[in-house]
């Protein structure tokens, strides 16, 4: 991630008006060391089905749900899932956030966005910590899109092998004298997922 800069920027405006921020100046400065991932995508529905009754061998299967039909009839398309991320940090020095805003992307697309309302250590040396999203958001002004059904299409066929990046941008908080600084900007954090790993993660 290639924050450094705007961070070092941002956190020496903030600390001329406060003291008390070194230890949240170097937890967030160890983020941008850590390794993030996916590790689990699960209760996974679509249109109140669950997602592993779409999932067949030839991929995903609409005609498996006539919900999901009569739901994008309606122009709306509810998407609820559970996203575990991942960080670990292989530095030194341990690593963490207060609490954030994000927006969740899927490629170019935004799936949701929200704040993050729980502060966040991850220790030094190797340790990991699981941070679990919610994603609760109607899906339909994306899925609605000639052009991106042929993408999702290809996407969850079984027989290509294709790719995409979900980005997690995330603005932190910074405590000045108890009261909140926002990050200026956002820090953004991608994944590269393939198909056949979502569809197990549906499965």
């Amino acid at each position: 991630m290639k924050y450094s800069r705007i961070i070092f920027t941002f956190l020496f405006v903030v600390s001329v008006f406060s003291c008390g921020l070194k230890t949240q100046v170097n937890q967030l400065e160890a983020l941008q060391y850590c390794v993030f991932g996916v590790n689990s995508i699960d209760s996974v529905y679509i249109a109140n089905v669950p997602a592993d009754r779409l999932v067949g061998k030839s991929g995903f299967n609409i005609s498996r749900a006539p919900q999901l039909a009569f739901a994008f009839l309606q122009q709306k398309v509810p998407l609820k899932a559970r996203l575990d991320l991942g960080i670990s940090n292989p530095g030194t020095e341990d690593a963490g956030i207060n609490d954030f805003e994000y927006i969740l992307m899927l490629a170019d697309y935004e799936l949701l966005r929200g704040v993050y309302e729980q502060a966040i250590l991850v220790p030094a040396n190797g340790a990991e910590v699981v941070v679990p999203f919610a994603i609760n958001t109607d899906i339909y002004p994306v899925i609605s899109k000639p052009e991106n059904q042929r993408v999702l299409a290809d996407f969850f066929s079984a027989s290509k092998d294709t790719s995409v990046t979900i980005t997690l941008k995330i603005k932190p908080n910074i405590i000045v004298a108890d009261q909140k600084v926002s990050y200026p900007g956002y820090i953004d954090i991608k994944k590269e997922l393939s198909n056949r790993e979502v569809m197990n993660y549906l499965k």
